[in-house]
């Protein structure tokens, strides 16, 4: 899984000059772009660890900058998903509910930690969505569908 080029980059920095709505962001505009059926990503919170070689999208500017949620706003109208992926720990918490409230897939649930768990599915991850959020357990692995 290599990172975008840096001339697909520019190439999109353009675009997102041009554009008035939807993803601004360049990176995360080019990486949505590629993605397939099957693909998985990853929203995350600021303190998830990435494993090396995983493509991170930073946004995070400041602790709580952008929220999670905020950024499931954003990319709920870009998608369609399958199903998600969350930690056990995170069943009934406030990230769960955001992860619900924007979208309709249904959850599985593995321990945060651990073999099988959470952190080890990262590394199956295209790239991660790194957020400023400073929830416990606010992070979610999608499998992307397809839209017909």
């Amino acid at each position: 899984m290599g990172s975008i080029s840096q001339s697909a980059c520019q190439h999109y920095e353009r675009i997102a000059d041009m554009l008035t709505h939807g993803i601004l962001n360049a990176q995360l505009s080019a990486a949505l772009a590629g993605l397939r059926h099957k693909d998985v990503f990853v929203v995350s919170d600021c303190g998830l660890p990435v494993p090396q070689g995983i493509e991170v999208i930073d946004l995070a500017v400041v602790f709580g900058v952008p929220r999670f949620e905020e950024v499931l706003e954003a990319l709920r109208p870009q998608l369609v998903l399958e199903e998600g992926l969350m930690a056990e720990e995170a069943r009934g918490e406030q990230a769960e509910r955001w992860v619900k409230d924007h979208f309709n897939v249904p959850l599985s649930y593995v321990p945060h930690d651990g073999s099988g768990g959470f952190k080890s599915h990262v590394r199956n991850a295209k790239f991660v969505v790194r957020t400023g959020e400073t929830t416990s357990y606010a992070n979610v692995i999608f499998r992307c569908g397809v839209p017909f």
